[in-house]
C-alpha cells in the first residue's frame, strides 16, 4: 500500500517507483493465494443463502456437498496448472522487465498456497459427508 502510494505521490513530481508496478504484481498475487486457503478454511467467502436457509439441514448438507465436491475438482485442476505454469518459469527462468528478479519463486508460493485451498476443501467435504449421514465430527 505505501509503495503504491509513495509510487502516486513520486509520479506528482515526475520521480515514480521504476518497479513498484513489478512488486505489487508479484505481491498481490501471493497475498491472495496465502489468503484464499484460510478464508476458505473459516468458509469466510461470500455465500448468498436465502433460498438455501429455508431448505432442511439434511438438503442444505446434500447441497453443501455437491457444491464443495464441484469445487474441490476446480481448485486441484487450479492448483495442478499453477504448478505447471511455475515450472516452467523456473525453467525458462523468465524475470521481471524491470527489476529483472525471477518470476518463479512468487508462482510457485502461489502454486504451494492453493494446496492450503485443496486441504480446507477436503475438511469441509468431510464434514458435509458427516452432516448427509447425520454424524457428528466428534
Amino acid at each position: 500500500m505505501f509503495l503504491t502510494l509513495f509510487d502516486v505521490i513520486g509520479r506528482a513530481f515526475n520521480h515514480p517507483i521504476a518497479v513498484s508496478v513489478e512488486v505489487t504484481e508479484l505481491i498481490m498475487g501471493m497475498m491472495i493465494y496465502l489468503g484464499i486457503g484460510y478464508t476458505t478454511f473459516l468458509k469466510g467467502h461470500i455465500r448468498v443463502d436465502i433460498v438455501l436457509g429455508q431448505l432442511s439441514e439434511r438438503i442444505q448438507a446434500v447441497l453443501e456437498l455437491i457444491t464443495t465436491s464441484i469445487g474441490l475438482v476446480f481448485v486441484v485442476l487450479m492448483c495442478w496448472r499453477l504448478y505447471v505454469k511455475a515450472q516452467s518459469l523456473v525453467e525458462s527462468n523468465q524475470l521481471t522487465q524491470i527489476w529483472e528478479v525471477p518470476v518463479w519463486p512468487p508462482a510457485m508460493v502461489m502454486s504451494v498456497a492453493s494446496l492450503m485451498m485443496i486441504v480446507a476443501l477436503v475438511f469441509h467435504l468431510v464434514e458435509n459427508i458427516r452432516a448427509v449421514f447425520n454424524r457428528s465430527l466428534t
